[in-house]
């Protein structure tokens, strides 16, 4: 027997029961709080004979409710008692809405739609059998690599730091390398210094940072934030100056083996295609956002549409037809290097 609780507000006490149910770190109260502009906050308490299995957190804005469950994955059942629950007592709402979701498979009336992809590392229980399953020409630029930097900088440290460990400058300094990186690339980049309080913040609960410095300054660092069993990676970034040692991919494996060794079972590289995200294994998840409908409205049948022309076009971009449009796209962007160097940190 199913039975459902509403409450306002966060459920601060459910903590621990988010981050073992949706080993997702931005399903947890203090990413909420910290990260998300909420209007009008409940959760939903769900029990099955009594025993609680699922909390969904939404945040109703107008005529819209917007489930705070993300990159995580939700049973078609735990959709539907939430439907059932939120267009029985809440007559205002015409439409909820599921944004970066793992599930595909909802009622008649909701719409779904590819977001992006997740890219994730399935990790193995030791390093060396991450290694083994590496292909040969990346073991062997990693073997040089890594070889180089040890012979030139022999002093250099290899860090790692979690929680209340991780001091605000060390968030600052990857940061702005990330930032002084994707610059560089010609791309505008998505953070700044005004971003670094937050990130801060949600470090000293659930961060994890990998680095490297040398004489007390890091080159190269990584931060993520850990879950369950799953940690995700948000920044990897590198000095510029030690390119030539692929210090960012150094980086990236002392993340890895920190989270091997820490025992997490899998490694979000979260969304955007990128060479080296093939070359250390990560394989792509579908991102879904999905919008479920009260009722067979014209709004639904125009957005259902719309859908459909969005996942042709989707598909076209990805095929090899797309490639020199998407070339062409690039060299555009590369015109306005002149504007994004004028960027500051």
């Amino acid at each position: 027997m199913v039975s459902v609780e509403c409450n306002r507000g966060l459920p601060l006490k459910y903590e621990s029961f988010l981050i073992k149910k949706y080993d997702s770190s931005v399903v947890t109260c203090r990413y909420i709080d910290v990260f998300l502009k909420t209007i009008d906050i409940h959760h939903l308490l769900i029990y099955e004979d009594q025993k609680l299995t699922d909390i969904l957190i939404f945040d109703i804005n107008g005529d819209i409710i917007n489930c705070l469950n993300t990159l995580t994955f939700l049973s078609e059942d735990s959709v539907n008692n939430f439907k059932k629950y939120i267009f029985c007592h809440f007559p205002n709402i015409n439409s909820i809405n599921f944004p970066s979701s793992y599930s595909t498979k909802f009622s008649e009336t909701s719409i779904l739609t590819l977001r992006s992809e997740d890219f994730i590392i399935d990790l193995p229980n030791s390093i060396n059998d991450y290694f083994k399953q590496l292909g040969s020409s990346t073991r062997s630029n990693v073997r040089k690599h890594k070889n180089k930097f040890s012979k030139n900088f022999p002093q250099a440290n290899f860090v790692t730091k979690t929680g209340s460990e991780i001091e605000e400058k060390i968030i600052d300094k990857i940061i702005n390398l990330n930032f002084n990186r994707i610059k560089s690339k010609g791309e505008i980049p998505h953070v700044n210094s005004s971003h670094v309080g937050n990130y801060y913040k949600f470090a000293q609960q659930y961060g994890c940072v990998t680095y490297i410095e040398i004489d007390g300054e890091i080159i190269a660092g990584c931060i993520a934030f850990m879950a369950h069993k799953s940690i995700y990676s948000y920044f990897l970034a590198h000095d510029n100056n030690y390119s030539k040692y692929n210090a960012g991919q150094l980086s990236m494996l002392h993340l890895i083996q920190t989270s091997i060794e820490r025992g997490f079972t899998q490694l979000h590289l979260l969304w955007g295609e990128s060479d080296y995200k093939t070359r250390f294994l990560a394989k792509p998840r579908g991102m879904y956002s999905f919008v479920v409908y009260k009722f067979f409205t014209f709004q639904f049948v125009f957005n259902k549409m719309k859908e459909f022309f969005t996942q042709r076009l989707y598909r076209f971009k990805k095929s090899k037809y797309s490639i020199p449009i998407r070339n062409l796209l690039k060299s555009l962007k590369k015109k306005n290097l002149k504007q994004i160097s004028m960027l500051e940190y």
